[in-house]
Parts: C-alpha cells; sequence; structure tokens
C-alpha cells in the first residue's frame, strides 16, 4: 500500500478549500491509498484566520480587520464551522508545519501537490516552496489538478516555477488557461484533468456529507447564495438575485462567514460546516453563486443554478461551463431563465470524472 503526504489548502475562509482538500483525501483512501494531508498552512495565508492581519497590505489593516471581527463575528463563525471540525472531515498528520525548513525529513512514496490555486503567488505571497514539492524523500512527485487561479505570473515567478516542475513525475492542472501557459516551457506532458469535487459523485457527498446537517432534512424552499468575491456588493449582482426571487416567489438564503449586512438576503447562515454547505446546496430551488466550487458542486449535485461571473478570477468558472456548454448561463438574466438539461451535462462530466481518474491512478502506480 503507497503511502501518500499531500498538500494543499485545507482551512481557509473558503468552502471550496475545504471540499477540494475532502474530496482530493478522500478519493485516495476509497483507492486503498494509505493517504494523509500534510497539515502545513503557509504563513501568509494563516495569518488572515487570525482576529487581526494586516489586511490590504497596510499596517492600518490590522486595525480594520480586528474591528470586522469583534462587529461581524468572522472569526467566530469560522471556527463554529470550519476550524473546530478539522479531524471530524480530514485524516491529517499529527506534527503541524509552517515552513519548507521543518518538511525536509519527511518521507512518502508518493508527495502529491493540489488541488486550488497552490501556484498562485498572490495567496501565498510568493511562490511556496512546499507546494512546489521541494521537500522530503519521496518515489514520485505529483500535481493533481493545481491552478494558477487567472493571472500570469511574473518572469520571475514563472521561471522559478518551471524550474520546479522538473522534479515532478507527473503534472496535471485544472485550467487549460495553465497547461497552455505552461507547457511549452515545460518538458513534461501537462493534463488537465477535473476538479477534485467531480472525482466524488453526488451519492458519495450526499451520503459522506450532507446527511450530517440538519439542513439535510429541512422541508422549505428558498434560493441559496454564495459569493466570494467583491462582485456580490454590486448593484448587478443585488438586482440579479433580487429578481430570481421575485420571478420564484421564493426567500434568498446566504452562506457567510460575517453577519455584515447583505443587501436581497432573507436569511443568513452564519458559520456552517461542509456538511451544511452541501445539505443547502441540495435542497435549495436554485443556487446563485460567483464561486468556482460553488459552480463546480452546483453541476456535480445536478442543481439549477446561476454562475455570475467572478471580474477578480473569471477563468476558472468559464473554462469549466465551457467543457459541459453552459457557458451561457453566467449572468443569466430571469427573463431567459431555463433549468439545466442534465442529460447532456452528466455525461460530459462522467467522462471527464473517468478520464481524470485514470490519469490519477496511472500517475500513482506507474
Amino acid at each position: 500500500m503507497k503511502k501518500i503526504g499531500l498538500v494543499t489548502y485545507y482551512k481557509s475562509y473558503n468552502y471550496g478549500v475545504w471540499l477540494q482538500a475532502y474530496a482530493t483525501l478522500k478519493f485516495l483512501l476509497l483507492n486503498s491509498f494509505d493517504a494523509e494531508i500534510i497539515a502545513y498552512s503557509n504563513p501568509y495565508e494563516e495569518s488572515k484566520l487570525k482576529y487581526s492581519y494586516k489586511e490590504g497590505g497596510r499596517k492600518i489593516g490590522y486595525i480594520s480587520s480586528f474591528l470586522k471581527s469583534l462587529l461581524f463575528g468572522k472569526v467566530r463563525y469560522y471556527n463554529k464551522g470550519f476550524l473546530n471540525h478539522l479531524c471530524d472531515y480530514y485524516k491529517l498528520t499529527d506534527i503541524r508545519y509552517s515552513s519548507v525548513e521543518q518538511m525536509k525529513d519527511l518521507e512518502y512514496d508518493v508527495l502529491i501537490v493540489g488541488s486550488d490555486q497552490v501556484w498562485n503567488p498572490v495567496i501565498t505571497n510568493g511562490l511556496d516552496k512546499v507546494f512546489l514539492l521541494d521537500f522530503g524523500r519521496a518515489d514520485k512527485r505529483i500535481s493533481i489538478a493545481s491552478s494558477l487561479g487567472s493571472k500570469e505570473l511574473s518572469e520571475s515567478d514563472k521561471n522559478e516555477l518551471i524550474e520546479a516542475l522538473k522534479i515532478f513525475d507527473a503534472i496535471s492542472v485544472r485550467e487549460n488557461f495553465t497547461k497552455d501557459y505552461l507547457q511549452d516551457s515545460v518538458n513534461k506532458n501537462i493534463q488537465v484533468i477535473s476538479d477534485p469535487t467531480f472525482l466524488l459523485t453526488k451519492e458519495n457527498w450526499e451520503k459522506e456529507i450532507a446527511t450530517k446537517s440538519d439542513f439535510f432534512r429541512t422541508k422549505e424552499k428558498y434560493i441559496l447564495t454564495y459569493f466570494v468575491s467583491k462582485d456580490k456588493k454590486s448593484k448587478k449582482c443585488i438586482d440579479l438575485v433580487k429578481s430570481y426571487s421575485k420571478k420564484l416567489n421564493l426567500p434568498v438564503w446566504a452562506v457567510q462567514f460575517s453577519s455584515y449586512y447583505s443587501d436581497a438576503v432573507d436569511k443568513k447562515i452564519l458559520g456552517g460546516s461542509i456538511s451544511d454547505f452541501i445539505a443547502l446546496m441540495l435542497n435549495a430551488e436554485l443556487i446563485i453563486t460567483d464561486s468556482f466550487h460553488g459552480t463546480a458542486l452546483s453541476l456535480n449535485l445536478e442543481k439549477n443554478f446561476i454562475p455570475c461571473q467572478n471580474t477578480e478570477n473569471p477563468l476558472r468558472m468559464y473554462n469549466l461551463l465551457k467543457r459541459v456548454n453552459l457557458v451561457s448561463r453566467i449572468n443569466m438574466r430571469c427573463e431567459n431563465y431555463k433549468n439545466v438539461n442534465y442529460e447532456d451535462v452528466k455525461k460530459k462530466l462522467y467522462f471527464l470524472r473517468e478520464e481524470s481518474i485514470e490519469w490519477i491512478l496511472n500517475a500513482i502506480e506507474n
């Protein structure tokens, strides 16, 4: 049985982070590998989980972030929904790490990085050597659906990433954008595979996750919103949500980490766990989201949804929807609304899942 060490984001202020980490680990365990998440946290990313951090890169950010934490409960709700449940969803190493130097003596049969934006230097305050697998001893080093986000790198960062990829035995990315950006500079084939959340089926998510939530048994009807970008405050986005609420005559429930006022919202779900999140998605009449993973889960759970363009990071969602021929749903106005035809979508997702599974297992075993 191969021993696998996985490094990825696993505890950020984002449901997508938790869902992709859980799905990657669960997939490996279901395929009889001795897998665990190496409990490494990038210091820059970790700082954002505190009551006070350098918000916006300015010194005054320490004050503004602290006041927001006190007034709107951001840290409190994060702890309630996420941090207090680490061991409920993850198999983690006993030791916690905060630097690549601390990890030099780790030993595995296979080291894996991914998924999510592990190669986006904006998130990690420069490329993170841990996410470049520049540590420990291993027979193989593999990337699973790693991403740059939607941004090109600086020349120095791109050269550093290209040099680091020379030690990888197999490389897969999540978006065509990342492959196109790197392929000519890397002397290995780069494969585009699905986000790890697609490695688990709708039945997996329902049985293993959603049933643990009290929301799984709710009989109420509602529209669910989940926004992760600043676009949620735009008039265009707010008007879109209001128009669907009026059209369907349904209240709007919002999944949030903060009690901050939200326009066009009738009920806030504060500090929900990932079990709550999946259960709420399964029971929603319609999902409106600007989140990549909100979109991915909507597809995987076969839900009707409206993806709102995330202007801060648009390519991830666009690439995914293009693969299932649903780009036309982005910012779809309610007068043009129609349910998703999942007969065709499910076929595309099936082949995407099977192709991804085949690539991952082959990369590990051969």
